[in-house]
């Protein structure tokens, strides 16, 4: 936090559009991100409430845009299943039922499976696969948050591709 933030008064309304805009410069953010960050920073709920309402009628802030984008990085990236990005997104501040109806749009459980068998494939080490391998690769699928059925399909199809 800058020393002339510290120094702004809780209903300066100006040094919180302030601290908004330039975390905002930075990537985009959530408004429950955003409202945190005020409220670490000593702003008062109702100044922080009204410059974040003014934020989002101007269109910086728009938390189904930011949920989609969230998502769609994760996707490219690569090793997210669906519950781990939900996650990230509650860590972030955006409403559950945004989340679930962004989530479900953006991966259905084919997309989900098949990023878990992309990553499965990065992962492996050898041309041959041990006990030892296969438990390592089912605890770093299930650290990304793909659940046991999904990671127990995706280790049987590696293990029947490794056999031919």
């Amino acid at each position: 936090m800058r020393s002339s933030e510290k120094l702004s008064r809780p209903d300066d309304e100006q040094a919180a559009r302030d601290t908004c805009l330039r975390l905002l410069s930075r990537r985009a953010r959530s408004a429950g991100e955003l409202r945190e960050r005020l409220r670490t920073g000593g702003f008062s709920t109702d100044v922080a409430e009204g410059v974040l309402s003014d934020l989002e009628d101007a269109g910086l802030i728009d938390d189904e845009e930011f949920a989609r984008s969230w998502v769609a990085g994760r996707k490219a990236a690569g090793g997210a299943s669906r519950r781990r990005i939900a996650w990230e997104l509650r860590r972030k501040g955006v409403d559950r039922d945004l989340i679930e109806r962004v989530v479900c749009e953006e991966l259905d459980d084919r997309a989900e499976l098949d990023q878990a068998a992309q990553l499965a494939r990065r992962k492996l080490r050898g041309p041959r696969m041990d006990g030892q391998e296969l438990s390592r690769l089912r605890r770093h699928l299930l650290g990304r948050g793909f659940g046991f059925e999904t990671v127990d399909s995706v280790l049987r199809a590696v293990v029947r591709e490794k056999e031919t």
